[in-house]
């Protein structure tokens, strides 16, 4: 269960968007950034050699992208009541996985989990979704099994008052499989192996998480290296963010810390104090 602080000196405009907006549906802003993979893949490839577990894409961005929450913990934050401003004091991630042979979407939140290794993250997530697809993970069983039996007039209903009792009161509604704060830091979702070349996915007003990266499909793309014009492998990544706590500065922040991390893997395989360095880290007037 995660824990909350208030959030440290908020700047004016972070107090009116907070209290102008009502909803995360509202206030959303769009980024895209495009990545030469070449490093990624060929980290992959010799991480599954090496250790026998095969990573993935969406392993690989979720591990940066809880390194550079821990790296700025002003965006680990989510909004309540009337625009009150909290930081969360860990980092859970949420990641889609489909379920019922891709007819339905369900998903895992990993907790704090920029403490953990890639290896164990991967882990972690694997035996997630092997539970969900065989119908043994207890908390989405209990979450869908109750909707499937309301009408559907009651669906909005329901929905609007568990979102209160976990979004503002936090109120651990985990046997009902609504635990307090679902959601997490942010969430991720992968849409390549749909073929999808760019896409960009809603915050579920819901969910209280800031942040939505979406995972296209790695396409070869033409790339400029020095002075020519190649074929490389580029991973497009797609994000969402709720502008009541993630705005431009932030935005572009994070992007030059993923663009940092993702560019040079063997970081997110260092242990803890190397990986949450930031020697590219922005000036303040930046």
């Amino acid at each position: 269960m995660s824990d909350f602080v208030p959030l440290e000196k908020p700047t004016s405009f972070r107090r009116i968007a907070a209290a102008m907006w009502q909803k995360a549906n509202d206030p959303t802003i769009y980024g895209a950034l495009d990545l030469d993979a070449t490093a990624l893949l060929a980290f992959l490839e010799r991480y599954r050699e090496s250790r026998g577990v095969k990573l993935t894409p969406t392993h690989v961005v979720a591990r940066a992208l809880a390194l550079a929450l821990r790296d700025m913990p002003e965006i680990n934050a989510k909004v309540r009541f009337w625009g009150k401003l909290e930081r969360r004091t860990t980092v859970d991630l949420f990641l889609q996985v489909s379920a019922e042979g891709g007819r339905d979407l369900a998903g895992a939140r990993i907790e704090r989990a920029d403490e953990k290794s890639i290896g164990d993250f991967a882990d972690e997530l694997r035996k997630r979704a092997d539970r969900i697809r065989k119908g043994s993970d207890a908390s989405y069983e209990q979450s869908r099994g109750m909707f499937r039996s309301l009408p559907w007039w009651l669906g909005r209903l329901v929905l609007r008052i568990s979102g209160f009792l976990v979004n503002e009161l936090h109120i651990d509604l985990s046997s009902r499989g609504m635990p307090s704060d679902p959601f997490g830091s942010a969430m991720i979702t992968s849409v390549g192996m749909f073929g999808i070349d760019t896409a960009f996915a809603p915050l579920p007003p819901i969910a209280r998480a800031p942040i939505l990266i979406l995972l296209p499909e790695i396409r070869r793309r033409p790339w400029v290296v020095g002075d020519a014009v190649v074929p490389r492998p580029v991973l497009r990544l797609c994000a969402t963010f709720d502008h009541r706590v993630v705005d431009g500065y932030q935005a572009g922040r994070l992007a030059r810390r993923m663009e940092e991390l993702l560019s040079n893997p063997e970081l997110l395989d260092a242990t803890p104090e190397i990986a949450a360095s930031d020697p590219a880290a922005p000036a303040a007037d930046a």
